[in-house]
């Protein structure tokens, strides 16, 4: 063991890291082969070190700065990113220019930055003393092989290598020197215009975008206007829908092989390379046919030959010699695709025309029965699609689409979610694939737009750029996954209804930042230190898109500014939660994962047959669908009315609460269920001989997981801890008088009676909070427990309001990490579930995880609310064998179900309700009432791992919801081959070696780091 200090002074025990001795061996022997001689005197050898340790510390200063919790430390990283890129650039200008820098600046610099390697220390520097340079190129050499690795490798490596123990004055010290040198090299060259590095670790996640495609977007849609008249006996109604991207790089092109008919390659195909290439669909009558859309260089256009119109073709039988036929009436390149089964045909534009090349092998296989989904339907019908990554995902797409559309009439007055659409494939896959929908105006109606621009005009009065101000609607949408309408209706706000259906500026502002008069509006739900609320904030900052008059800015500093105050916070949200993810990268990314089922990959041998889409008859069974193909399927497409069709959404999210014990069973019968009543999930209770056989079981299950929490926890935390994890749970209090509770008096940090708010004890005459809050301490031995009274014996079914202001107080007060609740609601009709929402909605923004009881009705009905939101983690009941429990809901098909031992589970009893015979107060009980704690106690013990043995940054991501319930899957997995059992990811903590802690603590770090990148 070791302790690992940071920049900031702060002392982290953990183990060394076991380097791989070849890997040593190689390392050693290339390094030891340099001479261990005083500083070079050749300038250009300096230079080339210089470039190579700026590079280094480059990367390390900003991962180092993504983990570092020091505010005052992560200034320092900042800083000393900014001034390597400023050196890296006078180094790299230099060598293309095939000159010299100053020799004394030069030497400076490496002076400086070989001031924060450690002297001595190091198991990778010799044992005699070495000079600053060695170290560096040692640096530089070791820091290319740890890279190579994981993450904790980079980490260890980054805060072993930058030299521990720094004080302010001495990063003070470095951070003005390494100023000064750039500011120096600034005034050798102020002439010599900035250029690209070229460096193998040089940034380019800042180079802004091309924009080429604004040009040519612009372009295809006057084409299309341009031909969309014909001479049909009934008018068409022309709709397009454009692919949006980031379009940072070109997308790979799957390599397709020609249609046989297709048109014979001329000397302007190659003329295309280079050009802008953009996917779209064409409709007349709601039929959607797809298209790839070449642009060409100006500079290649006057060397391709185009033949005559369609109309003037030569007959089938002729010869087209590198001729293309030119696009007259928009209608026949439809027609002619119908034709065309699994292929798209490719147009070429230029000089403004659209002409034909021919068609090739598509791709993309849509689904021509099942109508395009709307991102607003995505809010409203949907929101377990969304998870973060496929959030921040979406929300750099659009952002992006601002960027490269405004000013276009592709974003069209009124444009907004709604506008946005995503196709089902015929293997009933959803891509996070959005394209966006525009229609082409029917004759006589082009000024249309224009009159709806200058009305609305009036309401967006201040502000010159409508676009961004549609852009921070729908990232608010897309960040709370819900539509604007509803967040304006939580907080009694009409909205100012327009003629094209705009958002205006007005309405933007009250529901986003609230009034005098009202509570705080949604911008306080979003952390202050998100990237996207920086985006969203300069998006409404009406004075930073006009100029010193007050006049709009000239297109192309008005794209550039979109792109450093939007876009770049956007990519900067993005890449700081997901590491993984390239930003160039980003389109074909995308394009990967299931929208339809919370943004999970999508295997390429999937079949595109349509053996996934569900007939009527299975749709009418009452229970939870999957999110992809029933989420598709529209009201038009069975003979349903929209009653019917209501009805059935409605249904998707009904749970039960109804009680499986014996006594309640002829009630539940003679009586009508209520379906707006809260419940608690422990309806099972013990039966005897084989309950106490089963309970037996139970306590052998709990005692391996009790050997793991020892070997990777226990054995490491101080007493008290330093960070303890903050649990709430939220039930019927607790017996504060039980022994259980009497031995832990440490552990209880707060109480708060929301059921009576006279009263300030919390006591149990219920029993169920007893039990549960026991259960927490229990997997979290060393939590800190925050006890909410929200029901009682009397009244089990409180206000939903009770349990809002639960959490809001759990929240506000405590900053706990953690809240538990054994208990739900059968839907979502039911009042005070708007306050409720709301309240789970600001816990998500404060990263605390959720864990909620997913019910006790089996099979007949789903799982309950809040289970059922997507940003809370639903448990589910299992025996000790991981076997689903026969009163655990079925496990929804694409979701991430997990469950844990709810069956014959002992805990505390308050000792005022235990018969006499009860001499140590404790009862064994069942339901997901109980697996529900447990599992909440076991994330409390991965959250204490984390902070104990991985970096600041990643215990910080597993505070968010999609990052543990990951962890808490790969907790499932028992070897490469694991399919989980029931449908249930099976949490269970053991030392046996398929198990994820059946390893050494470095093995589980690696393998826990894995899983947070998922």
């Amino acid at each position: 063991m070791r302790a690992r200090e940071t920049l900031g002074g702060t002392q982290i025990l953990e183990p060394a890291p076991a380097w791989p001795s070849d890997l040593l061996k190689g390392v050693k022997l290339s390094v030891d082969a340099m001479a261990i001689s005083p500083e070079p005197t050749d300038g250009a050898g300096n230079e080339a070190l210089l470039l190579d340790t700026v590079g280094t510390v480059l990367q390390m200063a900003k991962i180092a700065r993504m983990n570092e919790t020091n505010e005052e430390v992560k200034v320092f990283y900042s800083h000393l990113s900014l001034h390597c890129f400023r050196l890296q650039e006078h180094l790299t200008r230099a060598r293309q220019a095939s000159s010299r820098l100053n020799g004394e600046l030069v030497s400076q610099a490496l002076r400086h930055l070989g001031s924060l390697v450690p002297e001595s220390g190091l198991h990778e520097l010799p044992t005699y003393p070495v000079t600053p340079d060695f170290r560096l190129k040692r640096l530089y050499l070791h820091w290319d092989e740890a890279r190579r690795r994981h993450d904790r490798t980079e980490l260890d490596f980054i805060y072993r290598w930058l030299k521990p123990g720094f004080s302010e004055a001495q990063r003070h010290e470095v951070d003005k020197a390494l100023e000064t040198c750039a500011d120096e090299l600034d005034k050798q060259q102020p002439e010599q215009p900035p250029l690209k590095s070229v460096h193998k670790y040089a940034s380019t996640e800042m180079n802004e975008p091309p924009y080429a495609v604004c040009k040519a977007a612009k372009s295809i849609y006057d084409a299309l206007i341009n031909c969309k008249g014909c001479s049909c006996p009934d008018p068409h109604d022309f709709k397009a829908k454009l692919e949006l991207g980031t379009y940072r790089s070109p997308v790979k092109k799957q390599a397709v092989k020609p249609a046989r008919r297709r048109a014979r390659r001329g000397r302007g195909e190659d003329d295309a390379s280079g050009g802008i290439e953009l996917d779209m669909f064409l409709s007349m009558e709601r039929d959607w046919h797809e298209f790839r859309v070449q642009t060409v260089k100006e500079r290649a256009e006057r060397a391709v030959r185009f033949g005559p119109s369609v109309d003037e073709a030569p007959c089938r039988g002729g010869k087209i010699v590198e001729q293309y036929a030119k696009v007259e009436r928009l209608c026949r390149p439809i027609i002619k695709t119908k034709t065309k089964a699994l292929q798209r045909l490719v147009l070429r534009l230029t000089s403004g025309e659209l002409f034909e090349i021919g068609f090739e092998k598509s791709n993309f296989q849509i689904d021509h029965n099942a109508e395009p989904i709307s991102l607003s339907q995505c809010f409203e019908d949907r929101q377990d699609f969304f998870t973060e990554k496929t959030k921040r995902i979406l929300s750099l797409i659009i952002g992006y689409t601002v960027l490269h559309l405004h000013g276009t009439s592709w974003l069209q007055p009124g444009w907004g979610s709604s506008n946005i659409k995503f196709f089902q494939t015929t293997s009933c896959k959803t891509p996070l694939r959005p394209f966006i929908e525009a229609q082409l105006p029917k004759v006589g109606l082009e000024s249309l737009e224009d009159d709806l621009e200058d009305e609305d005009d009036e309401l967006d009065s201040g502000h010159c750029c409508p676009e961004v101000v549609t852009l921070a609607v729908v990232l608010m949408e897309v960040y709370f996954a819900k539509p604007f309408k509803r967040l304006a209706a939580m907080h009694d706000i009409q909205l100012i209804e327009t003629k094209s259906g705009r958002i205006t500026l007005m309405d933007v502002d009250q529901v986003f930042e609230g009034d005098e008069e009202n509570e705080e509006g949604w911008r306080s739900q979003i952390p202050e230190d998100s990237p996207l609320l920086e985006a969203i904030d300069n998006c409404l900052d009406a004075e930073l898109w006009e100029d010193e008059e007050g006049q709009p800015l000239d297109s192309a500093t008005l794209r550039s500014l979109i792109y450093q105050k939007v876009v770049r916070p956007l990519e900067l949200d993005l890449t700081n939660g997901f590491r993984n993810i390239q930003l160039d990268e980003v389109d074909q990314y995308a394009r990967n994962l299931d929208f339809g089922k919370w943004g999970q990959p999508m295997s390429t041998q999937e079949s595109d047959g349509r053996t996934g889409l569900l007939s009527p008859r299975e749709v009418l069974p009452i229970r939870s669908p999957s999110p992809g193909p029933f989420a598709l399927l529209s009201p038009g497409q069975f003979a349903i009315g929209p009653d019917g069709w209501k009805y059935m959404h409605h249904a998707s999210r009904l749970h039960s609460f109804a009680s499986i014990s014996t006594p309640d069973t002829d009630s539940i019968s003679s009586s009508p269920f209520d379906y707006k009543a809260l419940q608690f999930f422990d309806d099972q209770v013990g039966d005897g001989e084989h309950s106490a056989v089963e309970t037996d079981k139970y306590i052998r299950w709990k005692s391996e997981y009790e050997q793991v929490y020892k070997r990777f926890v226990g054995n490491y935390l101080q007493n008290p801890p330093s960070q303890p994890v903050k649990i709430a749970v939220l039930d019927t209090g607790i017996d504060r008088d039980h022994f259980v509770f009497e031995a832990r008096e440490e552990n209880l940090k707060g109480k708060k009676n929301c059921y009576n708010e006279s009263q300030k004890n919390v006591p149990d005459t219920h029993g169920h909070g007893t039990f549960t809050a026991n259960l927490i301490l229990d997997y979290a031995q060393d939590a800190s427990l925050y006890v909410i009274k929200i029901a009682d014996k009397e009244n089990t079914r409180p206000d939903a309001r009770i349990v809002a202001n639960a959490i809001n107080h759990a929240i506000d007060k405590w900053g706990v990490d953690i809240i538990s609740m054994s208990f739900g609601w059968p839907s979502s009709d039911f009042d005070g579930y708007d306050a409720l929402e709301a309240a789970i909605d600001k816990a998500i923004s404060k990263k605390v995880l959720m864990f909620a009881a997913a019910a006790n009705s089996g099979g007949r009905l789903g799982r309950a609310y809040p289970a059922s939101s997507s940003q809370v983690i639903c448990v589910h009941s299992t025996n000790t064998n991981g076997s689903a429990s026969d009163f655990s809901p079925t496990a929804e098909p694409n979701a991430i179900n997990i469950a844990t031992v709810g069956e014959s589970v002992q805990s505390a009893w308050p000792m005022l309700l235990c018969q006499n015979n009860n001499a140590n107060y404790m009862m064994s009980r069942s339901g997901t009432s109980y697996a529900t704690p447990i599992v909440a106690g076991m994330a409390a013990f991965l959250l204490q791992y984390a902070r104990l043995h991985l970096s600041e940054g990643e215990a910080l991501a597993l505070k968010r919801r999609e990052k543990m319930e990951a962890l808490l899957r790969r907790c499932a997995v028992r070897g490469p081959s694991y399919q989980p059992r029931d449908g249930y990811f099976f949490v269970h903590l053991s030392l046996d070696k398929h198990n994820l802690f059946g390893g050494e603590l470095d093995w589980v770090s690696y393998e826990i780091s894995r899983a947070l990148k998922t």
